[in-house]
Parts: C-alpha cells; structure tokens; sequence
C-alpha cells in the first residue's frame, strides 16, 4: 500500500480543561501514564471544531477508535448532542459499546439481536441519556428508523463517525451500498456536525475518494500501516491434506490464542475435525462461521478473548469485529483473496504484545475458490441476454429499453458524504 500522502495538520491541540478531560478518557481507555498520540491529537482537536472533516488511516491497534470517544467525551462535556457512529459488524459494536462504558460514555446500539430493547434504547435517547449510539449502515436504510431515530436527533447530533470507512469507496475491497446512506444522514443533519471517517484498509486511491467524499476541506491523517510485531511467514505450497495436517502438528506450540482462517465454511468445519481427531475431542478449538447465530458468535469471541480455546477456526466473518490485544497468532490456511484481506485479518494479532506469529499456508488449489468468489454474484450472460429482451419487447408503448439498461453506471459520479 502507497503511504505517501500529504498529511495537513492544524497547528493546535488540545490545552486546558480540554487536555485534563482527553487524559482522563484515555488513561480509562489504556491504562494509567496513557497519553495520546499526535495524530491522535490532532484528531480530537479538528472535530471539536464546526463542520470538521477528518479521515484517519493508521494500522490497526493503532487506536482510532480512542479518537472518537474522547472527542465524543469533550464535545458531550461542552454541551453537544450525542455520537452517532456507523459500524459494520454486531461483533464491532460489542466491543465498541464496552469501550465507551469504560470511557465513562452512555453507548447503546440498535441492531437485529436486540430488537426487543429498541423502545427503552430509543427512549433513553430522546431522554438525551445516550451518548453513542452505533447503528449498521443497512439501518440507516430503513425508513421506519429514520422516523423514528433520526428524525429526533435532527440537529442535535455532536459527532458522526464512520467506522470500517474504506467500505464507503467503490474501489475499496469491502464495498457495502448501504455505506452510502451515510449522505443521506448528512443532509439531514446540522451542517455544523463534525464528521470522522476510520479504517486501516485504504489504499491511496480508496483514501483519495474517501476522502473526497466527505469534502475539499478534509483532514487526512495517514500512517504508516506496518506492523512491527507481526513476524511473517509463507511456507511453501501445500496439497491441502498436508496443510490440515500442519495446522494439527504446530498448534499447540503456537504462542497464547489465536485465529486460523479457512477460506470456505466446509474448510472449518473439516480443520476442527482433524485437529480433535489428532489431539482429542476435547482440544479447545472451534469453528466460527457465517452459519453461526449471533448469539453463539459472542460467545465464542469471549472465549478466546478469555483465552478458554486455543484457537477459532474461521472463515472471514470473524475479522473486523473482533478485538483482542494479545491474540498471539494468524493462521491461514488458504490465501486470502486479495492482499488486502490478507492485511486485515492478520491485524486481528500482536496489537498489544511485542510478538506474533502469522503463517500463510498457500495451495494451488486456492485459486479455484478465489475465481468462485469472484464470479458467484456476476449474473450469467444468456439469462441477461433474455431479461433484457423480454423488457424491450413490452407492450408499454417506451420503446425498446435494451440500449439503456446495456449501458454501465456513468463512472465518476458520486454521492457526496
């Protein structure tokens, strides 16, 4: 990835009462003789301003999300209305709620695992007894919540915050449409409102258009995305029994807990037979995939984060989520799809110990499920051929509507964040 962004910096930071309260956030947040850092800073200092823009690309572990709960925390304190922060994943915001009680915040979320908490949420919320609150951005699609929740912080709102924000880019890996609701929350907002965007997967190109997005005036604080404390290792290609057979053998010398990725569910649930067939039925390892109901995911997650199992055998639904500083080490066992996946699964480890282990285990057979996930979603070309004939020969009197619907999008028109 490009790191050679100009980064613009304003030239103060925080002083005062300001200085005193962000020290105090962040000693909860990391401990005591914790401070922030500069760019983290220069962060806070830009969204304590009017209509402030701020893109903040640092690896993961870096702490971004210190960033938006002290600047909620001193915007709350001066008397602005609550942080509304846009997050990808159920497991993401677990975490993030945690953060902000630790942050001594009031945080809440509404999403599909607690509907039946939605009234008192949205209560509490009208009360002004809510400081966060993280939303998926499928629920800003929802018209029923935009009555309902948004329609009442109508300009009130201190803080947006968009989370995992390289999912907003057409170029970024994890594109996700409803991203794009983010504008409309914009324009029914108060003008005034500070706007942060964080992710650590953006290459130069998705941060350039992220950045454009959200306006010419935007803030860009670009770091270095190297991690010193993962050690990196590729072996050579592997039949895949023989991968499953590593994974068996050097697990338990592997450091602490960990993560293995497998690039299919069927691939998981396999590995974690193999594994207790070598070492016991009872070895603490499990399968953690998108076939798991969600309550049974936070589960899982908390037993590793309590070091319970050894590993989690799983598939990509368990990465940007998840949270815990001492995972030890990443295993693949597949390659990921791109170097970018690669990036932002093995930054699930090392986040807060000097040493990690990652090991990529390739086969040549991968790219077979690369080139399924690639075109899975691509319609079939004969079934369009006969959509699209079928609509030009309707009897409405438009004409032929073939031409149109063969044209692609006009490239370089977007909406604005």
């Amino acid at each position: 990835m490009t790191e050679d962004m100009t980064v613009e910096r304003p030239g103060s930071g925080l002083t005062g009462v300001r200085a005193e309260r962000a020290r105090q956030v962040i000693e909860a947040l990391a401990g005591p003789g914790a401070a922030l850092r500069a760019d983290q800073e220069t962060a806070v200092a830009a969204l304590l301003e009017p209509a402030a823009r701020v893109l903040v690309v640092q690896a993961t572990g870096w702490g971004k999300s210190a960033v938006y709960w002290v600047a909620t925390a001193l915007r709350r304190a001066e008397g602005a209305g609550p942080a509304l922060i846009v997050s990808p994943l159920l497991s993401l915001m677990r975490d993030q709620v945690a953060a902000a009680e630790r942050a001594g915040l009031r945080a809440a979320t509404l999403n599909s695992s607690n509907f039946e908490e939605w009234g008192v949420i949205e209560a509490a919320l009208a009360a002004g007894e809510v400081d966060v609150l993280l939303v998926s951005p499928e629920r800003l699609a929802n018209p029923s919540f935009g009555r309902r929740v948004l329609d009442a912080l109508e300009g009130s709102l201190g803080l947006l915050v968009i989370d995992e924000a390289h999912a907003v880019s057409d170029w970024g890996h994890d594109f996700r449409p409803d991203y794009r609701r983010v504008s409309d929350v914009l324009t029914r907002l108060h003008p005034r409102t500070p706007v942060l965007a964080t992710t650590a997967t953006a290459n130069a190109r998705v941060t350039a258009d992220v950045a454009a997005q959200l306006g010419d005036a935007t803030l860009v604080l670009r770091g270095p995305l190297a991690r010193r404390s993962l050690q990196l290792n590729v072996l050579p290609a592997l039949a895949p029994i023989t991968r499953y057979a590593w994974v068996a053998k050097h697990l338990p010398d592997l450091p602490g807990s960990g993560i293995v990725y497998a690039l299919t569910v069927a691939d998981a649930d396999r590995l974690v037979d193999g594994v207790r067939a070598v070492h016991g039925a009872g070895y603490p390892v499990a399968a953690y995939t998108g076939k798991l109901d969600p309550d049974t995911r936070a589960r899982l997650e908390d037993a590793l984060r309590a070091n319970e199992i050894k590993a989690l055998i799983a598939t990509s639904a368990l990465g940007m989520g998840f949270d815990k500083p001492d995972l030890g080490f990443v295993v693949h066992v597949g390659s990921p799809p791109s170097p970018v996946s690669y990036y932002q699964q093995v930054g699930r480890a090392g986040r807060a110990i000097d040493h990690a282990v990652v090991a990529l285990l390739p086969s040549e057979s991968d790219a077979g499920v690369w080139d399924y996930f690639a075109t899975a979603t691509i319609p079939d070309p004969q079934q369009m051929d006969r959509v699209l004939g079928a609509l030009s020969e309707d009897e409405s009197g438009e004409g032929s509507r073939r031409s149109r619907w063969r044209q692609p999008p006009v490239s370089g028109v977007r909406g604005s964040i």
